[in-house]
């Protein structure tokens, strides 16, 4: 008398399957922690903005205890960025990040142009970083009719 066989392939599957979002949701949490204790690998939100900008500043004390970095951001490529912001790090001695704020460039910059900028109020801190955290080009600047 023959014997009757059941197919086992979808339990199979179904279970690698869940092993496989087991261990993805597992490494997920494991690469997460906290972005003021981590290096300052991510530190824009637009990364090659290199290409398009450059950025030169120093660092000054401020009262209170705290420090102003200032300087210029100036445009490499021919559109108008608006809006814009920058990042400004606060990187202690091992690389990690200790303090952080985005300001907004309030007048965009015109292409091929400079703009000053400010960010204040960071923790004083071995060394500093300031990066272009976003923008967007208006390639053409739409003006109001007489």
């Amino acid at each position: 008398m023959p014997t009757k066989t059941t197919c086992n392939w979808p339990r199979f599957f179904s279970r690698w399957i869940k092993l496989g979002l087991l261990a993805a949701a597992v490494s997920g949490c494991a690469s997460a922690g906290n972005p003021l204790t981590q290096t300052t690998d991510y530190d824009t939100l637009m990364p090659g903005w290199e290409s398009k900008f450059s950025i030169e500043w120093k660092a000054q004390p401020e009262p209170g205890g705290t420090t102003l970095l200032s300087g210029r951001i100036a445009s490499r490529y021919g559109a108008y960025a608006s809006p814009l912001r920058l990042l400004g790090m606060a990187v202690d001695s091992s690389g990690k990040v200790i303090g952080q704020r985005i300001v907004w460039v309030p007048e965009g910059i015109p292409g091929f142009a400079q703009v000053y900028f400010e960010i204040g109020r960071l923790p004083a801190a071995p060394s500093y970083k300031v990066t272009v955290w976003d923008y967007s080009f208006i390639e053409a600047r739409l003006t109001q009719a007489p």
